[in-house]
């Protein structure tokens, strides 16, 4: 076995699995805290890649500037996602505001089309085509920033669930919404702390990964597709079943495009749901719902 081979393919592996972190990250906090389901996720990781190019097209920013700014952008979109699409269906059937995340992303994608237009983008960046070398291993300065910022972005975000009243107020909510109205928690901020969490956390996903490949407006299907992977892998409602879950993903993915063939690495993520479906359709951190 050729073991620089093997390491390069890990440590590919190891970054496109920290954009699926991000990804799912996003995704499994709405599901945990305020048992939604939103298809439109991947929209937002869509925006982020676009509001990251505009910013530093038409408003000449850097790219960490465009990349932040990026970021809390799509954030705030996420106060408006929820308060005319997700508060307002809270006391109604899980399956129709299922429906109306789906009417969300539909919007957004094909909004996106309009605005931002169908030919693919390239997002700028001074660190797509820096090479940092470590012995026999090869890879660009912009995937080592995503799997830095990343790590980084994760480490805060579990200070913050679990070290600050907000924090508390949503792992309250999690488990137990009504009790903790009862005791005067905000469901109505939580719910909007939740979506900006979680939407920036899919932006930024957007705004790191730009410059790795190209972006369009229909890319927020690929993004929440993987996400789904990620989430049913680790675990609905799991943010450490989300780290490890797309982690894994992305180092299998690496192993089987290098090893076997790029079209079985594509292929592979939906083997993976059909086999925990089948053995653990909790996932590996998820637990089993009591009916």
């Amino acid at each position: 076995m050729d073991y620089d081979v093997l390491a390069q393919q890990l440590t590919n592996g190891m970054v496109n699995g920290m954009t699926y972190v991000l990804i799912a990250t996003g995704l499994t906090l709405v599901f945990g805290v305020l048992h939604i389901i939103n298809f439109a996720h991947g929209e937002f990781y869509m925006l982020g890649a676009f509001f990251t190019y505009f910013a530093v097209k038409l408003l000449g920013l850097d790219y960490i500037s465009a990349a932040v700014v990026a970021t809390l952008g799509v954030a705030v979109l996420g106060i408006f996602a929820n308060r005319l699409f997700f508060w307002p269906l809270r006391k109604e059937h899980e399956f129709t505001i299922l429906l109306s995340s789906l009417g969300l992303g539909l919007l957004l994608t094909n909004g996106g089309e309009l605005l931002f237009g169908a030919d693919p983008k390239y997002v700028p960046s001074p660190f797509a085509d820096s090479i940092i070398e470590v012995g026999q291993l090869v890879i660009t300065q912009q995937r080592v920033l995503i799997f830095f910022v990343g790590a980084v972005v994760l480490i805060l975000l579990n200070l913050f669930i679990r070290r600050t009243r907000m924090g508390k107020m949503m792992r309250a909510t999690a488990q137990n919404p009504e009790g903790a109205a009862l005791t005067g928690v905000n469901i109505r901020q939580v719910y909007t702390v939740t979506f900006v969490l979680a939407c920036g956390l899919a932006a930024l996903a957007g705004a790191m990964v730009g410059p790795t490949s190209m972006i369009f407006p229909t890319i927020g299907g690929w993004a929440v597709l993987k996400g789904f992977i990620v989430v049913i892998l680790g675990g609905l409602g799991s943010i450490p079943g989300a780290v490890i879950g797309g982690l894994a993903l992305g180092i299998i993915e690496s192993l089987a495009g290098g090893y076997i063939s790029l079209g079985f690495a594509q292929a592979i993520g939906y083997a993976i749901i059909i086999v925990v479906l089948l053995f653990r359709p909790q996932g590996l951190f998820g637990t089993a719902r009591r009916t």
